[in-house]
Parts: C-alpha cells; structure tokens; sequence
C-alpha cells in the first residue's frame, strides 16, 4: 500500500486515503463455508446502493465497470455518443486493485481522494470471497463497523466541548473492549494514566469512554456522528448508503461506541471523508469522480465544484491532525511508516492516520481500517 507514496511522488496530491480491510473469514481460509456460516451480503442484488428510480442525464448511466482507459484517464462511453471522463487516475486505480487481489482478501478495499477538491483519484474494491461483489458495493456501501475510526469523532465532540488535548485520564483493562469496571475510578487500580491525545493515538479505550461519559452525553456524540456525515446522504455521482451510527444512552454502551465498538457501520469512502476532516481545517468536501462530460456533438459539460461542510473549527481541527500524525510515529500505526529501528519508511513525509479493528463471530470476521492523509505537513 505504501508503495503509491515511494513511487508515485504525485502522491503528495492525493492526501486522503481510506483503506480497509475486511479479512479473516476463518471458514474461507480453512475450508468451504457451509450453510450454517453464511458469507457477509455484498452481492450486488443485495448490498449494491440502489436509487429509487433512474438519476437524470449521465447520471443514470455512470458505472465503474464500463470504465476505459483513453487519453491517459478512465472514460465512460454513454449510449448517446458522448463519454463521461472520471477523476480517477489509470495508473493508481490499477495498482490497487492488483494489490488488493495480490493479497487475496476476503473482502477489501481502498479509495483515495484529494483534499482540497474532493476528487476521487482511487475507488478500487476486491473480494476473493465472492466474485458477485463489485467496487461499488465495496467502497459506497457501509458494510463494517467503524471500530477505532469513530474515536476520531470522539475526540473532535471533545475537543468542541473545551477538553485539551492533553486532558489525562487514568484507568486499568480495556485493552480490547470495555467492561463496567473499566469506566468506574478505582484509585488502586488506574495506575496507567493516558492522555487524551495519547489514546488517539494508541487507541486507548478507556480513555476515550471515560472522557466521553465526563463531557458528552448520547444526544451530543449523535449530532457530531451526524457532523461527520453518518446517518444521511453524502453528495456524490454514484449513489452511497448512508453509514450508521446508533449511539445508546445506557452509559456503558455510550463508553463502548465512544471508544468504537459496535453500533455504527462505515463505507470505505466515508472513511476516507472523516480522515478528511483533520486534513482540510476543519472541513468535509464532499466527494467527486466525473471530471467533464463530453456531449455527442463535441461540447463540454464541467459539473460544478463540490461543496462541502465546515465539521470542527480550524484549532480543533490541528489538534485532531496532530493526534493523527502521533498515530504513525508512536501509536497503533508505528510499526507500519517506520522499520524495526525507528527510521520513517516515507524519509521525511509525515503522515496523520487512524486504524481501527474489530472482529465478530459466526462466521468469524475480522475488520482492520487505516484512514488517513499525507504530506500531513501541507496537505
């Protein structure tokens, strides 16, 4: 994955990446699934976003399958004669898909977009699985919970509400999920104390439980999940599934969600916006993949720049990025930007990220999300 940044150095355009991994299926890796494991439904029958009728004009007819290369970008062909040029960049959407089917996973995907301008440069999706499930399905469909991505809305509802970055909590356990003791203050016990930044970082969820319950309530982490995009519509050519968040009042349930188990669901995309967020100062670009639409007669359509929504304020925002950025220099995404011996893998490119991971039973399957941005410098 990191190979886009060492070899393409026009990388550095391409700020947002959201990369997620849905893998592990353990009766796919040791054996044919049977009746009583039922696969996860991604078929595009069942799982593809479909709209209620036909959109209008080109838009009806925009499909990632039917793309061709022509002139150095991916182009559509459309019954009239004319042709839809996308975003997307040949050479970057070919890679990742090969390294997506290189690895053979059960379920992946990946999407890259620039910051500034919300164009989609990468929207590749791959499922060694089930050869039904296309790259729509994959990456505009929320098919995974958010896990460990969603403490980047935590952390902004808390940065919002005044709480510092170096605000400090101490605690004891919770190291892969959270139990009544863990939110409780037990003096002999809570000898780690973490702050709030560190548990970004480090992904440390009774931090982010603790402080959740201190500072937010469920009403409040709601409308931030509803900020950051979640539970309705996000503007885009191809139709996308709102993802979801359902946050509990029960105070044990608002520390769990807080922290990132459970009760959302989260497309690829998606993803890649929140990332997004940290990188653009505080504000969500809604995304786009058409470029220009050539008409039958020759003239030229150019759709409109996206817009987007102002999520946090500029300040929260640069904490966020910086806590991000803490996440591949010492926190849970270290061992993957730097060698055995500390040295950066990208020299002196930094990168700000968030992973997540999740895993659930019958059949088991186990979630992994990297989201992130770079040159976190200048993006």
């Amino acid at each position: 994955m990191f190979g886009f940044f060492r070899q393409r150095p026009a990388i550095g355009l391409l700020v947002i990446m959201s990369f997620f991994i849905a893998g592990a299926v353990m009766a796919h890796r040791n054996g044919p699934q049977t009746a009583s494991r039922p696969g996860l439904a991604l078929s595009k029958k069942k799982a593809k976003p479909k709209q209620a009728a036909p959109a209008p004009g080109w838009r009806g007819q925009l499909d990632l399958d039917r793309l061709r290369v022509e002139d150095g970008a991916l182009v559509q062909r459309l019954k009239d004669g004319g042709k839809l040029v996308t975003t997307l960049d040949p050479d970057l959407q070919t890679y990742a898909q090969k390294l997506l089917a290189t690895y053979e996973l059960p379920y992946g995907a990946m999407v890259l977009t620039e910051v500034g301008s919300g164009s989609v440069k990468v929207l590749a999706g791959h499922s060694s699985r089930d050869k039904r499930v296309d790259t729509e399905a994959l990456t505009l469909t929320p098919w995974a919970p958010a896990a460990s991505v969603f403490k980047l809305v935590t952390a902004s509802a808390l940065l919002s509400r005044g709480v510092p970055a170096n605000a400090t909590v101490c605690y004891h356990g919770g190291l892969r999920g959270l139990h009544k003791d863990n939110i409780v203050d037990n003096p002999r016990l809570d000898t780690a104390c973490r702050s709030l930044s560190y548990a970004v970082a480090k992904s440390v969820n009774p931090v982010m439980g603790k402080l959740a319950l201190k500072y937010l309530n469920a009403k409040r982490l709601k409308r931030w999940a509803e900020r950051y995009g979640f539970n309705k519509t996000i503007p885009f050519e191809l139709p996308m599934r709102p993802s979801t968040a359902a946050v509990p009042s029960d105070r044990l349930e608002l520390a769990r969600v807080s922290a990132g188990f459970w009760h959302t669901e989260l497309s690829p995309l998606h993803g890649a916006l929140i990332a997004s967020v940290a990188a653009n100062k505080g504000l969500m670009r809604w995304p786009s993949v058409v470029r220009e639409v050539v008409k039958a007669d020759g003239s030229v359509e150019t759709p409109a720049p996206t817009q987007g929504e102002r999520v946090l304020s500029r300040q929260a925002a640069r904490h966020l990025a910086q806590m991000m950025v803490r996440t591949t220099t010492m926190g849970t995404a270290r061992k993957a930007f730097n060698t055995r011996r500390g040295r950066p893998l990208l020299g002196g490119m930094k990168v700000g990220g968030k992973t997540g991971s999740l895993s659930r039973n019958d059949p088991f399957l186990s979630y992994s999300w990297f989201v992130g941005f770079a040159p976190a410098q200048n993006p």
